[in-house]
């Protein structure tokens, strides 16, 4: 008998490719007891899955990020993310330990942990400095980076790109109306934060939207142990934040001024983490969906242990939910 595929197994089983795929890698939409009945017979088959023909079970994996963008409740997108790769890792008996990444010396602490953990690939998060990329990208060592892109240097990337996506999450709120649009977020703090207001810029600049420096709150808010002042007497009538913790912020700023989301002022923000649907109203945000980021960084890991390069641009999806008003609706 030759190799045996998804589609052998589907035609034995009567049914179809889609279903088995499911049954094997343990996702929704099949029966538990045709689950068992579809892995008994690949297993009897000798069927071997794609992750298994690549030596990547029973392996051991490192997860770099910044403490900061682990361990603070309201910074649940690398959490998650983190949550979805342990999941698929597990799948084919692997394991994924968290290590964070020191501010003094970085370079010098990842090599230490690498050296006593002995990894068979590590996976970055969060932005980086340029000496870890200039350091992995001439180190044998398997390693993605997710959520992170630089055309300097020859690594492995699952990224988004930050810049179109604010575009497009600025022509949201133009066609709902809004043309006094602000920006809340750092530009100086990380690439993510640029790129996403300049996209902004570009978008209002296109539509002759004005742009006002009062409405661009220069800070990362959510990190502020201060209420930062709002422009009150000359206020847009949306803001964009750079990610969900950012917006839940702004929410109490905007309360303590009494101005109402959406009513007075509609509120977007980027990363679309499960803090979405905890406010009131619920945020409506814009960002790619985790699970998928986890796969494709696996898919990307597997491919460099074979040492193949990965550049992997991962798409964002808005999810509308109720922070926005609709201005072109006339009362």
């Amino acid at each position: 008998m030759g190799k045996i595929t998804l589609q052998h197994i589907a035609e034995k089983m009567n049914v179809s490719t889609v279903a088995v795929f499911k049954a094997l890698n343990n996702q929704k939409g099949v029966s538990e007891q045709l689950r068992r009945k579809i892995k008994n017979y690949a297993k009897s088959a000798g069927y071997v899955g794609k992750s298994s023909s690549v030596g990547i079970n029973k392996k051991r994996f490192l997860f770099f990020i910044n403490q900061d963008f682990f361990l603070t409740p309201s910074e649940q997108y690398y959490s998650t993310i983190f949550y979805f790769l342990t999941g698929e890792l597990a799948k084919v008996n692997s394991m994924l330990q968290v290590a964070f990444i020191e501010p003094e010396q970085p370079v010098e602490k990842i090599q230490n942990v690498i050296s006593a953990y002995n990894p068979d690939g590590v996976f970055f998060a969060c932005e980086l400095s340029q000496k870890i990329l200039k350091y992995m990208e001439n180190s044998d060592l398997p390693s993605i980076f997710i959520d992170i892109f630089s055309p300097l240097y020859a690594c492995n990337y699952i990224y988004v790109d930050n810049y179109q996506s604010s575009y497009m999450l600025t022509h949201y709120l133009m066609n709902k109306g809004h043309h006094k649009i602000g920006f809340v977020g750092n530009i100086n703090k990380t690439t993510a934060i640029s790129d996403r207001y300049l996209g902004y810029v570009k978008a209002m600049n296109e539509a002759g939207n004005p742009l006002n420096s009062a409405w661009h709150i220069n800070e990362n808010i959510e990190r502020s142990q201060t209420i930062t002042e709002l422009p009150l007497d000359n206020m847009p009538t949306a803001y964009i934040c750079h990610c969900d913790s950012a917006a839940q912020k702004l929410y109490t700023m905007l309360s303590i001024n009494g101005l109402r989301v959406p009513d007075d002022i509609s509120v977007v923000s980027f990363d679309n983490t499960m803090l979405c649907d905890n406010l009131l109203p619920k945020l409506t945000s814009l960002g790619p969906h985790k699970d998928s980021m986890a796969r494709k960084a696996l898919t990307a890991m597997i491919d460099a242990i074979k040492g193949k390069r990965s550049l992997v641009q991962v798409r964002s999806h808005l999810s509308e939910r109720d922070s926005v008003k609709d201005l072109t609706i006339i009362a």
